[in-house]
This record gives C-alpha cells, structure tokens and sequence, in this order.
C-alpha cells in the first residue's frame, strides 16, 4: 500500500496517543524489539511505535512509527549502518548518509529516503543528547502526545 505525500504528511503530523498506559520499557545492555499500539484521538487511524536495539551491536537503536500496520512514516537510526539514498531521492541522492539518521516517507521512495539530523525537516535537535532524549524527539517529532513514563531496564 502507497500514499501520496499529503496523505504521508497528514498522518505524521496528525497527534497519536499511547493505546496501553504501561510504562515504556527502554533496554541498556539487551537486545529490545517490540511495538507499543498509537491510535489517533478519534481512534479512527491506528499506528505502531517500534523500539528495537541490536541484538549484536547494543549500541544500534531504530526508533519507528507506522501507519496501517505496515507504512513507514519515519524512522530514527541511531549508530546503525551508512547507507546511500535511493537515485533520484529529493535529498543527496547516491550519497552516504552517516550512522545516526531520520528516514521520512516520501511518495515514490516509501522509507528509503534517509535525512542527517542536522538537515532533517523538522527535526528539533541534530545532536540528541542520549538515547531516551532521542526518543523522546522521536516522539515529538511523530506528534506522540501524553507518553508513559520511559522505565530503564538494565
């Protein structure tokens, strides 16, 4: 399933709330790979936050929000893989994009298009200052509202 970019738009943009009020459970040294249910205040749209660490590299965090159960609308890397944006992408096309990135939808790339922080659309802060102030960008950035409390679990 595709969207158009005003669609995209709208559903990133659009404010999402925790659907569970269980505390967030954030990993230090072990692997995490799980969803959390979003849902928009009218509950007509559902969404799926996603929190994963490396299971070999612990350093690796990919933070993800979906739409539809299956569209990406963006995804924040952070010590992940370089990687090059897709030929014709709407920024640095066939360039590398460095190890901590945001990947937006963008009609005609799906989730492949990858942004540095730093140059990001809309993005708050190009330096997050530890991973659970990167989540909680991430968080704002999606427009999650009225998060459970982050619990840290060694």
């Amino acid at each position: 399933m595709f969207l158009t970019q005003p669609e995209a738009d709208a559903l990133l943009q659009m404010q999402k709330q925790f659907s569970d009020p269980a505390p967030i459970e954030f990993t230090i040294r072990r692997p995490m790979d799980y969803d959390r249910p979003l849902h928009s205040p009218d509950r007509r749209e559902e969404f799926l936050l996603t929190l994963e660490r490396g299971t070999r590299n612990h350093i690796r965090l990919k933070y993800q929000t979906r739409a539809r159960r299956a569209i990406v609308l963006a995804r924040l890397e952070l010590n992940a893989s370089r990687h090059r944006n897709p030929p014709g992408s709407p920024y640095k096309p066939n360039q590398w994009i460095g190890r901590t990135h945001l990947h937006v939808y963008r009609e005609g790339f799906e989730a492949r298009v990858a942004y540095e922080l730093a140059d990001a659309p809309a993005w708050i802060d190009p330096a997050p200052a530890n991973e659970i102030h990167a989540l909680e960008l991430f968080m704002k950035f999606c427009n999650i509202v009225k998060w459970p409390p982050i619990q840290m679990i060694l």
